[in-house]
């Protein structure tokens, strides 16, 4: 009997081809079909292919007889020349190593994810090529494996229009809000492309896409209960899920401008309500609100000019009230102050230029009154006394609607009537000693004489020969009895 034919070199570093009779199917599995988990089998098989036909090639090209075994049927090659089987078989290895290489570098751009199908046809066809390849059919079992290249190929050279119909086909999806079908499209299109950014982000979109559709929804229903706030927000999540759903912005802004416009309306109704009713600080504060609603507008602004203008009459109303009031009740020095406040708001208001004037001259006129009234003692005096007396005359006769001023007028008059009447005063001395009175005159030697004085302060000087003279001050007051003096020498020199 004839040893079995040995197995390829190269093969056995790959998965081990289906060597069994023409159409036996392979244990375990129908004709033509490959295992699940050969797709990472054929990656490593690829290279240990590669690495064993660089190790083993020279072995190969060296002429090497085998026996048949005794008894089995002659190969279906035997009538070649040997050195025209082994170009044959060269050549299967190759166009299948060519595949692996193909199918390899397909798996690793994830082609199980985008065209399985295809690469089960190829994978048929390469099985076709094994059983083939087992019964030393090699040129018909390299045509099937470069057929199977052949259509890997023509599967890598799709990859770009696959590309472009899964992008337009997820964006048409997404434009229809048919969140899951976009989604699907994208991540094929990220299989065939792991970079990209426009599927990328097409997948991004389209995975909150129903999100975004429930907070439209929530905004719409939100906006039809007259919930604007509401509105506003579920519109503004919609667009923080998606910024480039527009029409969650554009609803936002709508909503937003609606209520902004019908909050500027009342605002600005509120602040020409209270204008009207000199609710001054209401009305600021509403314009306040209706400023912030629409910055710069024109009828703002206008209502402003309103506002203050308003605000000025009221004050200057005021001021004259008060400075009214305060000349009624004679505080002249306060009403003087708001007079002078009121030409400080509007110097061409004439009460406050005519208040002011009277009540500056009132104010001075009871000033001057005071001091006398505060300072008797100084109409002792014969100045002060005179300047008294012309103070009197100026106001007389006395206004009869200023009770405060004519109390004080007659106060002074008392006063000045007092300093006029002349006290009678006793003056002793001891008929030795010459006695002089300041602002009287000598009155010589006496022992006792009568004077007829005004009140206020003297000073008699008593001199004698022999002795120290002495100073003797005195006071009338006009409201107590008159002194007694005594004047006299007493200390020897």
């Amino acid at each position: 009997m004839a040893p079995p034919e040995r197995t390829p070199p190269g093969v056995a570093l790959r998965p081990p081809p289906d060597l069994r009779p023409p159409g036996a199917p392979p244990s375990g599995r129908a004709p033509g079909a490959r295992p699940a988990w050969s797709g990472p089998l054929l990656l490593v098989g690829a290279l240990g292919l590669a690495l064993g036909a660089l190790l083993l090639l020279p072995q190969w090209l060296q002429p090497r007889a085998t026996a048949p075994m005794a008894g089995a049927p002659p190969p279906a090659s035997s009538t070649q020349p040997a050195p025209a089987v082994d170009a044959q078989r060269r050549a299967a290895e190759q166009a299948l190593q060519r595949y692996l290489q193909r199918r390899a570098e397909l798996e690793r751009l994830r082609a199980d994810a985008w065209a399985a199908p295809e690469l089960a046809r190829a994978a048929a066809a390469t099985g076709a090529g094994d059983r083939l390849f087992g019964q030393r059919r090699f040129g018909e079992a390299a045509a099937q494996y470069a057929a199977a290249e052949a259509q890997l190929v023509e599967l890598d050279a799709s990859r770009p229009q696959r590309l472009a119909a899964a992008l337009a086909a997820g964006w048409t999806a997404l434009t229809a809000d048919a969140g899951p079908a976009a989604a699907q499209q994208f991540t094929l299109a990220l299989a065939l492309a792991p970079d990209h950014e426009a599927a990328a982000r097409g997948l991004a979109r389209a995975e909150v896409r129903d999100a975004v559709l429930e907070r439209m929804a929530a905004g719409r229903l939100a906006e039809a209960s007259a919930q604007p706030d509401a509105a506003v927000a579920a519109y503004r999540a919609a667009a923080e899920l998606d910024p480039e759903f527009t029409a969650a912005a554009a609803a936002a802004e709508r909503v937003a401008a609606a209520q902004a416009e019908h909050e500027f309306a009342t605002a600005m109704s509120r602040a020409l309500e209270a204008l009207e009713a000199s609710r001054f600080g209401a009305a600021a504060e509403a314009l306040e609100q209706a400023a912030g609603q629409r910055p710069g507008a024109r009828v703002v602004a206008d209502a402003r000019r309103r506002l203050a203008a308003a605000r000025h009459a009221a004050e200057l109303e005021r001021l004259r009230r008060e400075a009214e009031r305060l000349a009624t009740a004679e505080a002249w020095g306060a009403a003087a102050a708001h007079y002078d406040a009121a030409l400080q708001l509007d110097p061409a208001a004439g009460f406050a230029r005519s208040g002011s004037a009277l009540a500056g001259q009132r104010a001075r006129l009871h000033a001057r009154l005071d001091l006398y009234l505060a300072e008797p003692q100084r109409l002792f005096s014969p100045e002060p006394l005179d300047e008294a007396e012309r103070l009197l005359a100026e106001v007389r006769p006395l206004p009869a609607d200023q009770p405060r001023l004519a109390a004080k007028v007659e106060r002074l008059a008392g006063l000045v009537a007092a300093a006029t009447t002349p006290r009678q005063v006793t003056l002793r001395s001891d008929g030795q000693t010459e006695v002089t009175v300041h602002h009287v005159g000598g009155l010589g030697r006496f022992s006792e004489r009568q004077l007829a004085l005004r009140p206020g302060s003297y000073t008699a000087v008593g001199a004698r020969p022999g002795y120290r003279d002495v100073r003797v001050t005195f006071t009338v007051a006009a409201d107590r009895p008159p002194p007694r003096v005594d004047v006299r020498c007493r200390e020897p020199l």
